[in-house]
């Protein structure tokens, strides 16, 4: 083989070697800024994690078992139930939306229940409920509205205003 060629093959076996190195060193440099990151991120939750309370807060509280709801025929109007549950949800550190939803469900009857049971079956099925402000928005859509015409109506009766 003649020197030049020689030459020549070595040089562009090397420029093709140094581009390859170059190309997996940024691609290494990328894993290990990404792997920092998560480093990172883990450290934060595990922070995070502490000073979540330890232990159930409403059976130190002895907070009494909630209502049921059903309609809002109910003794208990929605939106005080609503943020019932979402304060005993608070209190006994249920904080992930599939729970605060399984432990929503337990807590209605017929025909509200039947009304969600879309959220029953995703439940039995092992399947994603989707987000807490979902589901309460889901309520609200139908027993939100009721209680308060319910509540506007009253409040009118009560002052007087209303015409027999």
């Amino acid at each position: 083989m003649h020197w030049g060629t020689t030459y020549t093959l070595k040089n562009y076996v090397d420029q093709v070697l140094n581009g390859a190195i170059n190309h997996y060193n940024s691609a290494l440099t990328t894993v290990y800024n990404r792997i920092a990151t998560l480093e990172a991120e883990v450290t934060y939750l595990r922070g995070e994690l502490t000073r979540l309370p330890r232990g159930n807060i409403a059976s130190k509280a002895k907070v009494p078992e909630l209502p049921t709801f059903a309609s809002s025929e109910n003794k208990i109007h929605f939106h005080d139930w609503l943020s019932q549950i979402a304060l005993y949800c608070l209190a006994s550190s249920i904080i992930m939306n599939n729970q605060k939803i399984v432990y929503a469900l337990t807590r209605l009857c017929a025909p509200a229940s039947t009304y969600m049971k879309s959220y029953y079956d995703k439940v039995q099925a092992e399947q994603d409920v989707g987000s807490w402000d979902n589901f309460a928005q889901k309520l609200k859509n139908i027993y939100g509205q009721k209680d308060d015409k319910e509540g506007a109506k009253k409040e009118l009766e009560c002052s007087g205003s209303t015409r027999t």
